[in-house]
């Protein structure tokens, strides 16, 4: 269990965020913890599948399943501190149409309503027997129950966010009868519109796919608060409405602003728009009700380049300013879909560069590392990829782009970081790129992966069942999917996490997590490249070798070493070797960690154009060692 990171608050303030280990949960798809809620009052039956198969239908899992796992410490053992949840609040229930077909809304990227939480996600009675009412209040209650139980076991909560978009909520009437005919494409979808907006859009109203007008539509009050909201979302004037195009996620040219995602409904948020300060006003008025209210800790936003950078300069501004002194405690990161660090990293500053050079969100989700990570360890059976890019993608945190300025924001944030210093490192997600272990995959480079996430500078982030090298046969190498989302727990209400907790993957988590404890120079030193394998070299295909240090503490360093191949190997070829600083002449490196199958290797003296072993398929972690007297 790791002990010493539990509190959340030290003398010195609040828990810095570089100490987290994050875990993202799909909250749907970890446990079924209340089975009750599986088909909540007046949903379409349809929309659930008992046998935890179909991964575009509700599969049960909820809040008292991951309240389970809270409080059997599943977390605390795994070395896990902050918890990222897939959006909570009430979704439409199903789409007619998503990717060519009809999809439930199970994810929580589908809001209908952004002040009452979904009931597929809550219960009816708290864990000490309190019943909760059938309403926004009791579902909320519940939520803030959830949050209080993860802080009190030293575990922070990041809410999944959407600016960008509500759920299928209106239809465009597309043959003019004033009635949403559901199993017509062109009421779900339309071509998208550059110029105009098309005066179709109609409110749905089927109340078994929870498909209505988007809400709050004005003030209210939950848990004893008085939220203002002024009902800006459920003004069909707010929304684009201008259809939908095949290749605008990929754009830059505006497109990707403008238009719907499928049958979701884009929300206009131009700065020149006569609703943007109300719109962005309304959604600080939300979210300073979670982050205070009910608690939350940090806030994961969805779609950041699909809306106007000038969205993200006043949405950050106005709700750190409304939190005050307790922004310094809070989080707020991107999802920017690309792997362009400029691109990445542009959010991270705000539109008015140069005049203003604080923060506009306080990091992003390294794609970029994401990206490289998975071209060297993810490939069919013994086949690996070079490491030169992942090397790269690290060393470009630290430096400057095209515009003059840094990619990522070097200026501190409330709590002192940086943008460089909060990234958040992660090898999977539930889009697209799915599971870094499919079919083709093998279990010890699923593990090397997770290493190689856990020590590399930035938050990690795993992705939930990576603990037990969660296997997706359906996956494959090189074709984007989402058959990833994938039941964790599989039977209803029981945690059966024993087999887990023995598991090859769980065991490395959870050691690598001990070691981030113990070693803060794996949660904040600086990266020093050691040993990058050569792209036109068959010498050492595989091997990648990096130091961790305190930029004042030579002593203070951890070298760690990956060799994804199979073969063993060391690091350098021909007459080269590695460097450690000149400091360290006549000290030892002592093995700290093995992740892999291999033996411990022996300690070995550090010495000018020194070679480090690298058993097959492993990475090992070392720690340097004073001479005596020294």
């Amino acid at each position: 269990m790791i002990i010493g990171l539990v509190g959340l608050c030290s003398a010195q303030g609040a828990r810095p965020w570089t100490d987290e280990v994050m875990y993202f949960v799909m909250t749907d798809r970890f446990l079924d913890g209340d089975p009750s809620n599986n088909i909540p009052a007046g949903c379409d039956p349809a929309l659930y599948d008992p046998a935890q198969n179909d991964i575009n239908r509700y599969m049960g899992g909820d809040l008292r399943g991951l309240e389970r796992a809270i409080q059997a410490g599943y977390f605390n053992d795994l070395g896990v501190t902050a918890l990222w949840l897939t959006p909570v609040v009430r979704n439409v229930w199903r789409s007619g149409y998503d990717l060519g077909g009809w999809k439930s809304g199970y994810h929580g990227y589908w809001a209908q309503d952004w002040l009452d939480i979904d009931p597929h996600l809550t219960s009816r009675t708290s864990l000490d027997g309190r019943e909760y009412e059938d309403s926004a209040e009791g579902r909320m209650e519940h939520y803030r129950d959830f949050v209080a139980l993860a802080r009190s076991r030293g575990i922070r909560i990041i809410q999944d966010v959407v600016l960008n978009h509500a759920g299928p909520v209106f239809f465009y009437d597309h043959n003019g009868n004033g009635v949403f005919d559901v199993e017509e494409k062109e009421e779900w979808i339309l071509p998208f519109k550059r110029d105009g907006y098309y005066d179709s859009a109609r409110w749905g109203d089927v109340p078994k796919w929870n498909i209505r007008r988007t809400m709050p539509d004005g003030p209210r009050e939950l848990l004893g608060a008085k939220i203002n909201t002024t009902g800006v979302l459920s003004r069909i004037e707010t929304y684009a409405r201008k259809g939908f195009s095949w290749d605008s996620l990929g754009k830059s040219d505006g497109e990707e602003i403008m238009a719907d995602f499928f049958s979701l409904r884009t929300f206009w948020s131009a700065p020149d728009a006569a609703h943007f300060d109300e719109l962005i006003d309304e959604f600080v008025e939300i979210y300073h009700f979670y982050m205070t209210v009910v608690g939350v800790d940090g806030l994961r936003v969805d779609t950041v380049k699909h809306m106007q950078h000038e969205v993200w300069d006043a949405f950050t501004e106005r709700l750190r300013a409304r939190l005050g002194t307790a922004a310094a405690e809070k989080i707020m990161f991107g999802e920017i879909y690309d792997g362009n660090p400029e691109r990445l990293g542009q959010y991270t500053w705000r539109s008015d560069w140069p005049e203003r050079t604080d923060p506009a969100l306080d990091s992003v989700l390294d794609f970029q590392f994401c990206f490289t990570a998975r071209e060297y360890l993810r490939h069919n059976g013994d086949a690996t990829g070079s490491p030169y890019a992942v090397n790269e993608a690290i060393l470009t945190r630290q430096r400057d782009g095209v515009l003059g300025r840094p990619y990522y924001n070097p200026n501190p944030g409330p709590d002192g970081l940086n943008a460089r210093q909060k990234m958040i490192t992660f090898i999977e997600n539930h889009d697209g790129i799915n599971r870094f272990r499919v079919e083709e995959v093998t279990e010890i480079r699923h593990r090397l992966a997770q290493a190689l996430v856990m020590t590399l500078p930035g938050i990690p982030c795993l992705y939930y069942g990576a603990e037990a090298g969660l296997h997706d046969t359906r996956g494959r190498v090189g074709a984007d999917s989402e058959t990833g989302r994938m039941m964790f727990f599989r039977r209803d209400g029981v945690l059966d996490v024993a087999a887990v907790r023995q598991s090859a993957s769980f065991r490395d988590i959870a050691a690598l997590a001990r070691l981030r404890e113990s070693h803060p120079v794996l949660r904040t030193g600086d990266y020093l490249p050691l040993w990058v394998d050569s792209r036109d070299s068959n010498d050492d295909d595989g091997v990648f070798a990096f130091g961790r240090m305190m930029a004042d503490d030579p002593w203070s360093m951890v070298v760690v070493v990956f060799n994804a191949a199979a073969n063993d190997a060391v690091t350098g070829a021909g007459e080269a070797g590695i460097s450690l600083p000149v400091e360290l002449e006549g000290a030892s490196l002592r093995p700290l960690l093995v992740i892999g199958d291999s033996a411990a290797p022996a300690a070995t003296a550090v010495a000018a154009g020194m070679r480090l072993p690298a058993p097959a398929s492993t990475m090992v972690a070392w720690e340097v060692v004073r001479p005596a007297g020294n």
